[in-house]
């Protein structure tokens, strides 16, 4: 796209207000950005080394779990106390000897982890008072940076879960003595720190294994120009429609959402442009910064990354990578059609225009300059689809992108080095004395991952089609800032590894529970108290996402408000299986936490959201849960229709339901924005939000009321031709 023409920077906020704003409301971007080259050096040369040590594992298999993930932990943590400063005043130009000191304190836990590991597993979790120390140290520091990354929040939460563990296990003993307080301390600490359990969790295993490998993936993308592609395509596309920057923000917005894992990040740094560009096209200032709000938010259930919940879903739920993925498809494309559906129906009512093309880049042009880059996602979905480990495709995802726009010495010498990992065993044997291993076939096709895009880059250059290049200089940037960027996600899944760690170690998430489903149990209606049951998950769900980033957010309201679903008959009733209710309770939690974002009174995207585009908060929040209402209401759908989540699922019943749904979605729409073709008095809005409904909710007689109810209302509009523009809202 030429300077003169529309373009969305994805290089991050530049403009000083935009960076005011993302610091103001996303807190992981509250860095010191001013450091001494010494430590910007040292910082830059962990960083590397760390990710060239899980580039490594990611190939020839990780270290075992205690080792792998202490390294993961305590290095990104010890890295979060000389980046984040101890308050928001904090000094950003320089490292304070006590955050110095206690950066050390954290690199060095993770040494004595290592020593200490094989000793305790040994000894069945059994820990000596020296153990017990440094554990309690450890927990206090994750605490401390969790508070200086993701805010008072998640480090409250986990803060109460702490306390709670001590008063749970104590207040079993009639009377306290030195021994049984000690006896305790070691208890809770062996859980939390030194077995899988607690710290070194699930959480934070997939943030170390698959997490950190799709960071470094969306850094290296950032550095080839994919997210400008994505941008560039949104415009092309939907550019010159009505309205045509609201789609744009919601098109690109969902594309780097998904892969950015931060809807506030995404909705400042996105939003720097298309919320000016809405504003100027005609749009009100609350519902610019609604639309780019959940647009953003959205992108965390997006498939295939999902903000890379989706990795800590797989694992927790011991199913294949891809079921997560087939089962976001059909409910993140209603979302996005909900979306569109209203900013094409308030465009039409506002008589708003979209941009010239004679501003905008050609599809063709777009696609010849960039859509190369697109390649090594087809490399990412083939390996899934293959059944390989989403941390083997990672690995080779990264190796494509640098190979298809790396210059000729990058391109020459990465290709060498991925040829000696393909050989590695055959090397090793062969400077071993061994016997040769077999080489297998499926490592035949790695070359093919290599010859592709070595040939499209030398083709390109042949050529001279100019895109971005990426030098050694780019690879090392790519790695810092994947690195960079995985502190928040390693400290957030160390706090919630307390919470979850807690959670089991004191039953606390089945206690809750079977509260919540006794109290639904006094309305005699099965399908009443389910729907009920269902509601009060969801504000669970909300309450507990507030303010959170979205793998905390799956991970703690998986553990407090999936099992209040588990609990109740006819839930799983519905489920048929037990594995089928355990993925749906876990998807419907999934969903609602997320949406705590677009929900006052801490709707911190919409906040974000209103602080460019100058509009009222609260106001945004509401505008934005207005635009999302069709995510607030497909989680219930599936709930009844599994086919949904493509489970159990034939062809005919995956196409009805995305009939069904798209026709429901574009009734929701109709029922909000109180247009179609006309304006829409309330008697009318009803209806359709009634056959929205019907259409939502599975079944032959709902769908046919729905149906009826949609032909009713496009008949009625269809006689009268569109009104002049009705009053700006």
């Amino acid at each position: 796209m030429s300077e003169q023409k529309n373009t969305i920077s994805t290089d991050g906020p530049e403009d000083p207000s935009v960076k005011e704003a993302l610091e103001k409301f996303d807190r992981e971007s509250l860095v010191r950005d001013r450091l001494p080259r010494a430590v910007v050096q040292f910082v830059m040369a962990v960083s590397v080394l760390l990710a060239l040590f899980h580039l490594y594992t990611s190939f020839s298999g990780p270290l075992v779990d205690v080792a792998q993930r202490s390294i993961h932990l305590y290095t990104l943590l010890g890295l979060a106390f000389i980046l984040y400063p101890l308050t928001r005043k904090g000094a950003r130009d320089r490292v304070p000897w006590g955050d110095a000191i206690v950066a050390l304190i954290a690199f060095g836990i993770g040494v004595y982890m290592l020593m200490v590991s094989d000793r305790v597993i040994a000894s069945a979790g059994r820990i000596n008072n020296v153990d017990m120390v440094v554990g309690l140290v450890a927990i206090l520091l994750v605490l401390d940076a969790t508070r200086r990354v993701t805010g008072w929040g998640l480090t409250i939460l986990a803060t109460l879960f702490l306390i709670y563990g001590f008063y749970a296990k104590l207040s079993f003993y009639p009377q306290l003595n030195e021994a049984i307080v000690l006896a305790t301390c070691k208890q809770i600490v062996s859980h939390l720190v030194y077995i899988t359990e607690g710290l070194l969790g699930t959480a934070i295993g997939v943030s170390a294994s698959y997490i950190i490998l799709f960071i470094l993936f969306g850094a290296f993308l950032g550095k080839s120009g994919l997210g400008q592609l994505f941008n560039d395509l949104a415009l092309a596309i939907a550019g010159h429609t009505r309205g045509g920057p609201a789609k744009v923000a919601v098109i690109a917005s969902g594309f780097l959402g998904s892969i950015n894992g931060s809807a506030i990040a995404n909705v400042v740094t996105t939003g720097a442009f298309t919320i000016p560009l809405m504003k100027k096209t005609g749009y009100k200032p609350n519902f610019a910064g609604a639309v780019e709000a959940a647009a953003s938010v959205g992108g965390q259930i997006l498939p295939p990354i999902m903000g890379a919940a989706a990795f800590i879903m797989a694992e927790v739920l011991a199913v294949p990578y891809t079921q997560v993925i087939l089962a976001g498809i059909i409910p993140a494309l209603l979302f996005y059609l909900g979306v569109l559906f209203q900013v094409h129906l308030r465009a039409m009512r506002n008589g708003l225009e979209g941009i010239p093309r004679s501003q905008l880049t050609p599809l063709k042009e777009v696609m010849l300059k960039r859509g190369h880059l697109l390649i090594p996602m087809a490399v990412l979905l083939w390996l899934l689809f293959e059944g390989r480990a989403p941390f083997f495709a990672a690995f080779w995802s990264i190796a494509a992108t640098v190979l298809i726009c790396g210059t000729r010495r990058v391109t020459i010498g990465l290709s060498l080095v991925l040829a000696l990992l393909i050989f590695e065993p055959q090397l090793r044997a062969l400077l071993g004395g061994h016997a040769m291993p077999n080489f297998p076939a499926s490592r035949w096709m790695l070359f093919v991952i290599i010859a592709i895009p070595v040939a499209v880059n030398a083709m390109r250059a042949r050529l001279g089609m100019v895109a971005e290049k990426m030098d050694v200089a780019d690879c090392r940037d790519a790695m810092h800032d994947g690195v960079r960027n995985a502190i928040p996600v390693a400290v957030a899944c160390g706090a919630v590894g307390i919470i979850v760690g807690i959670a089991t170690l004191t039953g606390i998430a089945l206690e809750a529970a079977d509260a919540v489903v006794t109290l639904g149990q006094q309305i005699p209606i099965p399908m009443i108290q389910l729907l009920v049951t269902l509601f009060l998950t969801m504000i669970a769900s909300i309450v507990l996402g507030m303010g959170l980033p979205s793998i905390p957010t799956y991970i703690i309201t998986s553990t407090m408000a999936a099992p209040i679903l588990l609990n109740l008959p006819m839930f799983r009733e519905l489920a048929g299986s037990n594995e089928t209710a355990i993925f749906v309770a876990h998807m419907f939690v999934f969903y609602f936490g997320l949406f705590a974002n677009l929900t006052p009174p801490v709707a911190l995207a919409a906040y974000a959201g209103a602080g460019i585009s100058g509009g009222s908060p609260n106001a945004t929040g509401f505008q934005a849960m207005k635009l999302a209402i069709a995510g607030f209401v497909v989680p219930y759908m599936f709930v009844f229709a599994h086919s949904m989540l493509m489970i159990d699922a034939t062809l005919w019943n995956t196409l009805w339901v995305i009939v069904t749904g798209v026709v429901g979605v574009l009734l929701l729409a109709v029922a909000v924005e109180g247009y179609l073709r006309r304006p829409l008095n309330p008697f009318w809005r009803i209806l359709a939000a009634i056959g929205a409904l019907a259409l939502i909710f599975p079944g032959m007689i709902s769908d046919i009321v729905g149906a009826v109810i949609t032909v009713v209302l496009f008949l009625l509009t269809k006689a009268k031709s569109e009104t002049t523009p009705a009053r700006a809202v």
